[in-house]
């Protein structure tokens, strides 16, 4: 079946509730599908914006390359937009996205989903919405990491992105440098801690690969650190 006639079904996320059978048609007409491979770019830092990328399965991740260094903001799972919160500041892509594991992406031609919020008002505070809730979240998270000492913190950190993959065992997509940035604590304090949670038996860690051996105690930790 041609995604165009199923694309009220592949659509889940909140904000299409809103849309009516005119307004799925109307994107239909302006969307293709593609698939990435892992570590293929989705989107890239200072290409032009003319889709909106919505990630209807897979994993992909947000990063902004900035004086020559990569810093990565955040992972998007399936039925999300990526990197929606900074489309509408300027007519380039001030960040990139790839795939973390293979991927499909549905692009909406920007100038559609434009016209689409113009028409639509219902739809475009759902968008407005989402934007919030993407930067109140990533705040929060900021916030909770530099509330907690280094144990909480991390443990905080590791149970998040158990939760993003839906597994026990997963890659991260940051260095120890830039989880350091990300919650706030030295580099040598993120190693310390990780060879730490290794030797008491909470993870079994190898370079970026995590498995969560014990995560009870974790998330003990994260609660109470």
């Amino acid at each position: 079946m041609n995604f165009k006639d199923n694309i009220k079904d592949i659509l889940k996320h909140e904000c299409f509730q809103t849309l009516s059978n005119n307004d799925f048609d109307n994107i239909a007409k302006n969307s293709t599908i593609l698939h990435f491979k892992k570590g293929e770019y989705i989107i890239k830092q200072g290409s032009f914006i003319t889709h909106i990328c919505y990630l209807l399965d897979g994993l992909a991740k947000v990063n902004i390359n900035q004086n020559n260094k990569t810093n990565t903001l955040r992972i998007i799972p399936n039925d999300r937009f990526i990197g929606i919160q900074y489309t509408f500041a300027d007519n380039i892509n001030n960040f990139s996205s790839l795939a973390i594991k293979d991927s499909e992406v549905l692009l909406i031609d920007i100038n559609a989903f434009k016209q689409l919020m113009t028409t639509n008002g219902f739809f475009a505070l759902e968008i407005a919405k989402t934007i919030s809730l993407i930067c109140h979240k990533t705040t929060s998270r900021i916030i909770t990491y530099r509330e907690k000492n280094i144990h909480g913190s991390l443990a905080t950190f590791i149970i998040h992105y158990s939760r993003i993959y839906d597994s026990m065992s997963f890659t991260l997509p940051y260095t120890r440098v830039e989880i350091s940035e990300m919650i706030g604590y030295s580099r040598e304090s993120v190693i310390h801690t990780f060879t730490k949670f290794n030797k008491d038996g909470l993870i079994n860690i190898k370079d970026r690969k995590i498995e969560i051996l014990n995560y009870d105690l974790l998330k003990s930790i994260a609660i109470n650190g």
